[in-house]
């Protein structure tokens, strides 16, 4: 008998087969269980070998998963009811051509977990109604252009965890409903951007653990609403900076197990709606200051297992100020918290600092008041006065949990797992059983922080005098030099009072002495004024003048610096 007439048998067998279950409804094969009332059966683990014809041709939803089916074959054109169908976990290599023409209700198509190796041009046909298509876990290599022709309203496609490199052009053309696409664990070398500018209304897009090599500028087409785009776990180095532009409702990016050198703080720029974003696990060596710039939306934050990471700037989050949880676990070469970190994100409330390589930490660096988790275990700390407020904290946390026994309002240190790594003596002790008194500092240390400081203070002060006093001297020594001026050549003696005066009484002799002592420096200039003037007679004569008068013009003006208890005996004026 030959393959033909060998398939005409099995349609008779199969056509028989249907005639007696439709006249005896409540057949049901062995390990199986049916349920007539709600059109189901279900044959999971039932050790079937082929699909089982017998069952209730009026049923809705069959179960056929985890068994040893290899061949579909003719078998669902008489289940014309069917809505959903699950045939996971079984050993079919072949979906063939026309198997589903009759199932026009059904709407959820489960073939996961089998060994396919194509999907055929018309492997879907008559499916115009699905939504839900799950064929991940397969081998899957190729795919018909138009494979997809009927599966218009198709909501969700599940091609993860197969052998797929890329697509025919146009395949996804038809899919014009689609919400839902994977294409996790491939093998795919690049965004599939041809394809993906068909699917208008997607949301959820993962292209994890591929090869994708960089996300160029026309990379990803304008997906309006795409909220989740997971990029992990490829081989990503380079990201345009207009790379994620067409991405206006972006909620979640995953770009952690990539490698990246630097946050491409030009392209998430792009993001403002983001939400949540992973960056775990790339080469990055520096957190810079607004590395995370305009996504003020940002949530969570991951920043896990960056091992090249060095330095993080204290401006790095300034912009995130609606910043909720962040994670920066296992960066092994990050030795300090930059100081007030975290203080521009008052609503921080989980922080994850494990198994880095800190050595002390501060208060200043978090947000004590609105802290809700801090995660510090796994850093070589060494135990002295700067964490004697952590220690305080953790006694203090511990107490009023006991007391009011509401966990949920007070902050959580993992204090069991926090160990000591020096000083030698406290090496590998547990936090928590550490005693108040050993978290002091030495008393030399402290000698020598007051010397420094007394120091730094005395030098202030001096310097300070020093700075003010020199400005003021040359002030007074510029002022006596130009009194002193303007008596040799004008004989403006008035001055003097102005240039060398004092406020006080005390000085008011020594100011006389320094008037006298100008004068008599004067007295040779006067003498060439007289030989320069007429006879010291004058029609109009002072009543004060005397004609026999030994004094000249600087007596007369000595007169003013003559104190006040003192009375000049002659005054006297002089015309020049």
């Amino acid at each position: 008998m030959g393959s033909l007439g060998v398939a005409k048998w099995r349609c008779w067998v199969v056509i028989v087969a249907w005639a007696c279950g439709a006249a005896a409804r409540t057949l049901c094969p062995a390990r199986c269980a049916c349920d007539d009332a709600l059109r189901a059966a279900s044959c999971a683990n039932a050790s079937l070998e082929i699909v089982p014809i017998q069952l209730n041709p009026e049923a809705t939803h069959i179960n056929l998963t985890r068994n040893s089916i290899n061949n579909l074959l003719y078998t669902f054109n008489f289940y014309t009811q069917l809505i959903v169908l699950d045939i996971s976990y079984n050993k079919i290599q072949d979906l063939g051509s026309k198997n589903f023409e009759n199932n026009l209700e059904m709407i959820h198509l489960n073939l996961s977990h089998n060994s396919l190796k194509r999907l055929d041009e018309e492997t879907f046909i008559g499916l115009k109604r699905l939504l839900d298509l799950d064929l991940s876990d397969n081998e899957i290599s190729s795919i018909h252009a138009q494979t997809f022709k009927d599966l218009s309203v198709l909501e969700r496609l599940d091609l993860s965890n197969n052998r797929l490199v890329s697509f025919e052009p146009d395949s996804f053309e038809p899919l014009s409903s689609l919400k839902i696409l994977s294409l996790k664990n491939n093998s795919i070398l690049d965004i599939p951007s041809a394809n993906l500018f068909y699917v208008v209304r997607l949301e959820y897009l993962d292209l994890s653990e591929n090869l994708i090599q960089q996300v160029s500028r026309h990379g990803i087409p304008y997906l309006k609403e795409l909220k989740h785009l997971d990029l992990n776990s490829n081989i990503i180095e380079i990201i345009d900076q207009l790379g994620f532009h067409n991405l206006p409702s972006l909620r979640h990016l995953d770009l952690s197990d990539n490698n990246m050198t630097a946050v491409p703080t030009s392209a998430l720029a792009k993001l403002s709606n983001l939400t949540h974003l992973y960056l775990s696990g790339n080469f990055i060596q520096n957190v810079t200051a607004l590395c995370f710039q305009s996504l003020f939306h940002l949530k969570h934050l991951h920043l896990s297992r960056l091992y090249d990471l060095e330095k993080i700037d204290s401006r790095a989050f300034v912009d995130n100020i609606n910043l909720q949880k962040i994670w920066m676990n296992e960066n092994v070469k990050v030795g300090e918290v930059p100081p007030r970190l975290f203080h521009g994100n008052p609503k921080l409330t989980h922080i994850y600092m494990k198994n880095n390589a800190l050595e002390t930490l501060e208060a200043s660096h978090f947000p004590i008041d609105s802290l809700q988790e801090l995660e510090i275990s796994g850093n070589p700390f060494v135990c002295n006065c700067s964490l004697l407020w952590l220690w305080k904290l953790g006694m203090e946390c511990e107490v009023s949990s006991r007391e009011t026994g509401n966990t949920s309002a007070i902050l959580k240190i993992d204090y069991e797992s926090v160990k000591c790594a020096a000083p030698e003596h406290l090496k590998g002790v547990l936090f928590v059983q550490i005693p108040e008194s050993e978290f002091g500092c030495s008393n030399g240390w402290v000698i020598v922080a007051v010397v420094v400081l007394t120091v730094s203070i005395v030098i202030s002060i001096v310097g300070g005098v020093l700075y003010f006093m020199g400005p003021l001297k040359k002030c007074k020594g510029d002022k006596s030099k130009q009194v002193m001026s303007s008596v040799m050549l004008n004989g403006d003696v008035s001055k003097l009072s102005n240039g060398l005066g004092y406020t006080t009484r005390s000085r008011e002799q020594e100011s006389k002495r320094d008037v006298d002592r100008y004068l008599m420096i004067g007295s040779s200039v006067t003498n060439n004024f007289h030989s320069l003037n007429p006879p010291w007679h004058s029609v109009d004569k002072n009543p004060y003048y005397q004609e026999d008068s030994e004094e000249h013009i600087y007596q007369q003006f000595a007169y003013e610096t003559i104190p006040p208890h003192r009375t000049p005996e002659k005054p006297h004026i002089v015309y020049v």
